[in-house]
């Protein structure tokens, strides 16, 4: 139960790190040594937003959080998570082939991604708002 929250925030921050360390690179610093630090970082991001993704799984089958949880938030949170994993996997595979080239393109996965950790942040952050009440 508490590997979750140990996951999913490293995986929040981290996801935020990278997007933006990407954005960076891509815009303002134009530095091939920033788009591999992103990339690397991006590499384990990947190991820990499964990770977060499968403790999540297991929490979600505790009574209690069945109990406790709003559907309206659960079930955002839930699907946006596992989605969060496939666009850091799908993203990172979009990097990796494509390189520091990427130009626009690669500034909009970038902001897309950081809009999908705000969002789950959000629905996280109403879920422990509403549990702990």
């Amino acid at each position: 139960m508490i590997l979750h929250p140990l996951f999913a925030y490293t995986t929040i921050l981290l996801s935020l790190i990278v997007f933006v360390l990407y954005v960076l690179s891509l815009t303002l610093l134009k530095n091939g040594q920033a788009f591999r630090y992103a990339l690397v970082m991006h590499g384990f991001l990947i190991l820990v937003s499964l990770i977060a993704v499968l403790a999540g799984f297991s929490v979600s089958n505790v009574p209690l959080v069945q109990s406790k949880a709003p559907g309206v938030w659960l079930f955002p949170h839930k699907w946006n998570g596992i989605f969060l994993f496939v666009y850091t996997l799908l993203s990172f595979l979009f990097f990796w082939f494509k390189g520091a080239d990427v130009g626009r393109k690669g500034v909009y996965v970038s902001v897309l991604g950081i809009l999908v950790v705000i969002f789950q942040l959000f629905t996280g952050w109403m879920i422990r708002l509403v549990f702990f009440s």
